[in-house]
């Protein structure tokens, strides 16, 4: 993990704007529809997910 795409697991509330954002489509909703990332080494940084975020979950360093 190179901690790129940062998710505070705490905040999300599983909109899933995130994931329809991400044109890298390395966001999605595991089981309890919480955001994870499948592979951040793909993540553009473009950081449309972290300013569409309404929580302020994702961190894009």
């Amino acid at each position: 993990m190179n901690n790129i795409v940062i998710i505070n697991t705490g905040l999300c509330i599983g909109c899933e704007v995130c994931v329809d954002l991400c044109p890298a489509r390395i966001l999605y909703l595991d089981d309890d529809g919480i955001c994870c990332v499948s592979d951040e080494s793909r993540c553009d940084r473009l950081r449309g997910c972290e300013r569409q975020c309404p929580t302020r979950a994702i961190k894009i360093n």
